[in-house]
């Protein structure tokens, strides 16, 4: 896997919208940017409207076509999820991307992108995005951003009460939002999970729902010789009238019971804050007890 040349001062940034309209601003999103030393190029559709997306699929596809294809352009910072970015994945071109590969930044959604990156053997970020970038309660997020993109050191230990499976693990990182993560299984972003460590969160799914995408992953042997599961955020998770009975962290834990790989649950990445950025693509190593983890990269130690 090969890693896009970390930034320095004086640098070229892309701000590009695949997805969802904007809700909010990203002035300070940009403002933040601008005070890390770099030059930030806003596409020419992240502020249009087309029903539910930021612009038609023609007028997005064009946007990151043009960051894609750029040299000058090192990192490509997405505006925020939502849904939109499968619609035009396979139109994309990445032959100039290959070339002059930059770091692709931003989740929930993204994580479309992200696995196509992958795929192609280029490392990404997993990150917070625009639209909520310099806002006070962002400021971590912010900050773990900065240090993936200068190639800083990411190491991250986190704790959760009692929840988790013990056992230490090593491989490369993948995933991000399980819903599009299931959701790419038969297409050409599917991802290759064996020997690997999977990262996944979720925002307002159902319980059943969660249920049913862990089983979908176990029948496409997503599992079957996963090395380690690192589980972020399951931001306003809901349960039928129908009640399920049992929570997200009982679900994964009884769909994964047939496993050996460790858990490590509470990782802070996901549709809450803060949203601690991940190479996704890298190397990381696992140390996981039973209330708390140690995630860190091997480039890092």
């Amino acid at each position: 896997m090969q890693n896009p040349s970390f930034l320095k001062i004086g640098d070229n940034v892309a701000i590009v919208a695949t997805a969802k309209r904007l809700q909010s601003g990203i002035e300070k999103g940009v403002d933040l940017i601008k005070s890390w030393g770099l030059n930030v190029h806003v596409g020419e559709h992240v502020f249009d409207e087309d029903n539910l997306f930021a612009g038609s699929d023609l007028d997005r596809l064009n946007d990151i076509q043009l960051a894609l294809d750029d040299p000058q352009i090192k990192a490509i910072i997405m505006v925020r999820g939502g849904y939109g970015t499968t619609r035009i994945l396979d139109q994309l071109d990445f032959t100039a991307f290959k070339s002059a590969p930059k770091w692709i930044c931003g989740y929930s959604d993204i994580t479309a992108l992200h696995q196509k990156v992958n795929n192609l053997g280029f490392c990404s970020i997993h990150s917070t995005m625009t639209n909520v970038m310099g806002l006070d309660d962002y400021a971590l997020s912010d900050e773990t951003l900065k240090n993936a993109l200068f190639g800083k050191p990411l190491t991250y230990n986190f704790t959760v009460e009692g929840k988790n499976r013990m056992g230490n693990a090593s491989g490369e990182l993948c995933g991000g939002n399980l819903s599009l993560i299931c959701n790419s299984i038969g297409t050409s972003s599917e991802i290759d999970t064996s020997g690997k460590v999977l990262f996944i969160e979720e925002v307002g799914e159902y319980l059943y729902n969660l249920d049913r995408m862990l089983v979908q992953l176990k029948r496409a042997g997503k599992f079957d010789n996963l090395k380690g599961l690192v589980v972020g955020y399951f931001t306003n998770m809901k349960d039928h009238k129908d009640t399920f009975g049992l929570n997200e962290i009982e679900i994964i834990r009884a769909q994964c019971a047939d496993y050996e790989f460790p858990i490590a649950f509470g990782f802070p990445a996901g549709h809450e804050t803060p949203n601690c950025a991940l190479y996704l693509g890298e190397q990381v190593s696992m140390k996981v007890e039973k209330s708390k983890s140690l995630l860190e990269y091997k480039s890092s130690q």
